[in-house]
């Protein structure tokens, strides 16, 4: 499994903006302020916006801002707005149902099903807030 740049990106976005917060940015300053190209930003913050976690407002003083309080976005909610859902394995991705230990043959299953819960676990207890210098 490896995680999309876009991913490290938008926490490296949704950070920045925790970071400066308060006030509406330009795409601009974001884009500057992550280390990231203008039209990869762009591309980005759509994505955001159609998950809830960003909203803009149009105009000549407009700009963006969080949607939510940054304590409030898990690692796993980005993840989720970016890439969709954590398929780790063939039979997950096929959608065959995380089984429970006794009731499924496929101890390969199991295995996968436990390490994406883990994994799901980790993100969901990191928000924006606890990985960013502000806090």
């Amino acid at each position: 499994m490896k995680v999309q740049i876009s991913t490290e990106y938008a926490i490296k976005i949704l950070q920045y903006m925790h970071e400066t917060s308060g006030r509406l940015w330009t795409a601009m300053d974001i884009a500057k302020g992550a280390g990231i190209t203008y039209p990869f930003f762009i591309k980005i913050a759509n994505t955001l916006k159609k998950g809830g976690l960003i909203s803009s407002v149009q105009g000549r003083n407009g700009g963006y801002r969080l949607k939510k309080k940054a304590h409030e976005i898990t690692i796993y909610d980005v993840f989720l707005c970016i890439e969709g859902e954590l398929k780790i394995s063939h039979c997950l991705q096929i959608g065959q149902p995380c089984a429970e230990e006794d009731k499924h043959d496929c101890y390969a299953n199991q295995f996968f099903c436990k390490l994406k819960n883990t994994l799901i676990l980790q993100m969901t207890e990191q928000t924006i807030a606890s990985l960013s210098k502000a806090g």
